[in-house]
């Protein structure tokens, strides 16, 4: 049985995330249905790619992935499914896909459909349909390119890496572009400062507990990215980041 999952900025004080199930269960009664998160900030495709690209791949291959943020269709802006990394994502073309920064192996562009609930009327009726068997290319048509968007990219300056805040999750810990592995490949092993706002690190633990409370530590995170944190407490308040804003680490 295949497993649809469920993305969006709809919250959960009013009817639309229930609506979206309903639909899918009245077409589909024994799919398996997750929530990814509905919390994520209005329209923000950002943080959106960000937290699905960092759970899609923990599903089975061939799992379904509804993303409804700025699902609105307009002339800029398609419905589409997406094949990557063998799942299926069911999305606006609204520029999601840069961010989720995978290898895309097929592209099929859906109907037009007036709706003022996409997530509702068109997403939940494709994925029920993929869900019941259906192939994707049944379900519209070929499509060449998906809209693009810049997203920032650690940038590497001789013995200095530069990357900027990509994220920042409910406990206030500050994800940055950087990821281990290129950390790894310019610092060869040698000294280092990571400097942010005022502040310099020039260790990476390998746990929140390494510092005492209250206490501001670097570390790699699940996702191998180079993460801001303070033992206890909300790094992002308490150093004054927020995203985009500037992360440096300069090798000895």
């Amino acid at each position: 049985m295949a497993i649809i999952t469920l993305t969006t900025d709809l919250g959960l004080k009013d009817h639309y995330v229930g609506s979206i199930k309903g639909s899918i269960l009245s077409r589909v009664p024994n799919i398996t249905i997750v929530d990814i998160s509905h919390q994520i900030p209005t329209y923000n495709i950002q943080d959106a790619a960000y937290i699905v690209k960092n759970a899609y791949a923990s599903f089975p291959k061939g799992s379904i992935h509804i993303i409804g943020i700025k699902a609105e269709q307009n002339s800029q802006s398609s419905h589409v499914i997406v094949c990557s990394d063998g799942h299926y994502f069911i999305s606006a073309d609204n520029g999601i896909f840069s961010f989720l920064d995978t290898a895309i192996e097929k592209i099929i562009e859906l109907p037009d459909t007036v709706s003022t609930f996409p997530s509702r009327d068109v997403f939940a009726v494709v994925a029920s349909a993929m869900a019941n068997g259906s192939k994707m290319e049944e379900l519209g048509k070929p499509k060449e390119n998906l809209l693009e968007r810049m997203p920032f990219r650690a940038a590497t300056m001789g013995d200095m890496i530069r990357g900027t805040v990509e994220y920042i999750d409910s406990y206030g810990n500050v994800m940055c572009n950087i990821t281990q592995n290129l950390f790894n490949q310019v610092g060869k092993g040698r000294e280092f400062e990571i400097e942010f706002a005022r502040y310099k690190i020039d260790k990476v633990s390998k746990t929140y507990n390494d510092v005492p409370e209250g206490e501001i530590l670097a570390l790699f995170n699940s996702a191998s990215q180079l993460e801001i944190a303070m033992n206890s407490d909300r790094a992002n308040s308490m150093l004054n980041l927020k995203l985009n804003d500037s992360i440096t680490i300069r090798f000895q």
